[in-house]
């Protein structure tokens, strides 16, 4: 999804103008996401969508969560995080409407 990439790029960048270091290593993310598990297997079509669909609101929501404390530290970051919600969230329903839930 080219949305995620560009946003996880942005960040990225972000952190670096603020002389961050951004830890993007496998373990770090796997033992850090807020992001619920894929379920093994072999799903359907309709299954398949509302996985995305959940993930990228479970990314939202970790946003949300800490969009309030760098508004208050940093509102040039928050405008990113900001932005970054609007275009998961268009991508969210973009894909719910695929199974006609949108």
């Amino acid at each position: 999804m080219d949305t995620a990439r560009e946003a996880s790029d942005t960040i990225a960048e972000r952190m670096r103008a603020l002389d961050a270091v951004p830890d993007g290593r496998s373990d770090t993310v796997v033992a850090t996401t807020t992001v619920p598990a894929i379920p093994s297997g072999l799903p359907g079509v309709t299954e398949t969508v509302d996985t995305m669909t959940n993930r990228i609101y479970a990314v939202v929501g970790t946003i949300r969560t800490v969009h309030d404390d760098v508004d208050a530290a940093d509102p040039s970051t928050a405008d990113l995080l900001h932005a970054i919600i609007d275009d998961l969230e268009k991508e969210a329903w973009l894909l719910k409407s695929e199974n006609g839930t949108a």
